[in-house]
C-alpha cells in the first residue's frame, strides 16, 4: 500500500518540532520568522495553483486516450471486419408522442417487436 503525503493522521515528528519552537525560550522569534517567510513567498491565485496541478494529469490522460485509440484501431484492423462489406444496422427506434405515460402493454410490445 502506498502512503499519501496528505495523510490525515498527525505527524509526530513535525508536531514535536512545532511544540519545541512554540514553547521554547523564544516562541515570538519563531513566529516572526514564520511571518517573514510567509510574506516573502510568491503568491498566485487559485487558478495558478490548479493549472500547475492539472497540466501533468491532462497530459497523462491525453497520452492514455491516444494509446487507447491506437489500440482500438490496431485490433479493429486485426479483427478483419473492416473490409468484409458487411453493414450492421442499429436497432429500430420508435417515437411515441403522448401526454399520458405509456401503458405497460405498449412498452412490452415495443420491446418485443422484431425488425
Amino acid at each position: 500500500m502506498t502512503m499519501s503525503p496528505f495523510d490525515q493522521e498527525p505527524d509526530p515528528a513535525l508536531g514535536l518540532l512545532l511544540r519545541e519552537a512554540l514553547t521554547g525560550p523564544e516562541p515570538e522569534a519563531f513566529l516572526r520568522r514564520l511571518r517573514v517567510a510567509a510574506a516573502a513567498a510568491e503568491r498566485g491565485d487559485q487558478w495558478d495553483v490548479l493549472a500547475g496541478w492539472a497540466r501533468p494529469r491532462v497530459m497523462a490522460m491525453a497520452v492514455a486516450a491516444g494509446f487507447l485509440l491506437w489500440l482500438g484501431a490496431w485490433f479493429g484492423e486485426a479483427s478483419g471486419f473492416g473490409d468484409t462489406g458487411v453493414t450492421m444496422a442499429s436497432l429500430p427506434a420508435q417515437t411515441v408522442v403522448s401526454s399520458q405515460p405509456p401503458a405497460v402493454d405498449e412498452i412490452m410490445s415495443a420491446l418485443r417487436e422484431r425488425p
